[in-house]
């Protein structure tokens, strides 16, 4: 089995091809058979192409691309997209709630306009600057 991300036919064919040549032939007429199989999915593979990606449109035109699996019998199918968000490097393991009256909630709310900022990012950066006291 060979995983690979396709744009072109080009990408899809070296794919296919890649995971053909893994067979090694055990006689010369099992060797004239393979060459035989060989030159057939060279034809075959703008259909294959064609057809896979009429298939899969919406995510090849969503992303330019298509992540493909290619198994041992040549049957070829789309990678499952992944789900969720990508793991950051240091997550936000860690939620406070506060209550604020309105008098607070309107000073944040100016902080935040003036330096275009979240309410998160603004609270963020108040209690970095407590490290600088």
């Amino acid at each position: 089995m060979r995983e690979g991300r396709c744009y072109e036919q080009h990408d899809f064919q070296v794919l296919l091809l890649q995971e053909f040549n893994r067979r090694r032939p055990r006689s010369p007429e099992e060797t004239e058979k393979l060459q035989k199989e060989y030159l057939r999915l060279l034809n075959e593979v703008p259909r294959m192409w064609e057809e896979f990606i009429e298939k899969h449109k919406n995510i090849y035109e969503r992303f330019g691309y298509i992540d493909v699996i290619v198994h041992d019998d040549l049957q070829v199918e789309r990678k499952k997209l992944q789900r969720g968000r990508p793991k950051e490097e240091k997550s936000k393991a860690h939620r406070i709630t506060v209550r604020l009256d309105d008098e607070l909630y309107e000073l944040l709310q100016r902080y935040c306009q003036t330096r275009k900022l979240s309410e998160s990012e603004a609270i963020r950066n108040l209690i970095k600057e407590l490290r600088w006291k």
